[in-house]
């Protein structure tokens, strides 16, 4: 499985982040047509690791090139909270179930509603994993409490993820970008991650969060 690192990064491209999305894409057909979501990567003085998915500014260097089978560098970052602890046999439960990595559903869950199963959004996103009502209700949530319960908002949740993984050829940052943006806001900007600050945010912060669950 191909990947490019850009000179000059060393040190922030750790095997555990590369394993993690590598067994991810592995798992689906990329077809021809799924065009690239480059990251591109910012080291501050102070050691902050900046994303974007397009130089913000001279700083910014090529943290992966998205293309058919390439694999996923992350940076480094911190251990997992003990919060993730609170629902991790409902997420290991159901990543097992539908084939789609722990790590990656735990740091969805961690950036989306900071584990709790019943946050509530302004837009309406509900549960753990925030799922609208329209997206609960292709999964089999029907009524507000199906929301609320853990084990079957997971459970929808990933099967949303991995639906959109499937949909977007076994590409994590679109599969991301798609699960906060909606599939159709990545592909009218072409199959690439939309420049909507919080989408640009979002992607790159499950991607780190993800490589922290890694660590030892």
């Amino acid at each position: 499985m191909g990947k490019r690192l850009t000179n000059g990064l060393m040190g922030i491209a750790h095997r555990a982040g590369n394993a993690l999305v590598a067994t991810l894409v592995g798992a689906a057909t990329i077809p021809a047509n799924v065009a690239a979501a480059d990251v591109y990567v910012s080291r501050a003085t102070d050691g902050t690791v900046r994303y974007a998915s397009a130089p913000v500014d001279s700083s910014y260097v090529l943290l992966f090139r998205d293309e058919p089978g390439a694999a996923v560098v992350l940076p480094a970052a911190q251990a997992p909270r003990p919060a993730t602890l609170r629902l991790q046999p409902l997420i290991d439960q159901a990543a097992l179930r539908h084939g789609v990595p722990a790590e990656l559903v735990q740091a969805v869950i961690g950036v989306e509603s900071g584990f709790n199963p019943a946050a509530v959004s302004p837009k309406g996103a509900r549960g753990a994993m925030q799922l609208m009502p329209a997206t609960g209700r292709r999964y089999g949530l029907k009524q507000p409490e199906d929301f609320d319960l853990a084990e079957r908002n997971i459970d929808a949740g990933v099967r949303h993820l991995k639906d959109l993984l499937v949909l977007h050829g076994g590409s994590v940052p679109l599969a991301l970008a798609a699960y906060n943006a909606g599939s159709g806001a990545v592909q009218r900007h072409g199959n690439r991650i939309p420049p909507y600050p919080e989408t640009m945010l979002y992607v790159p912060a499950v991607l780190s969060r993800a490589h922290r669950t890694t660590q030892p």
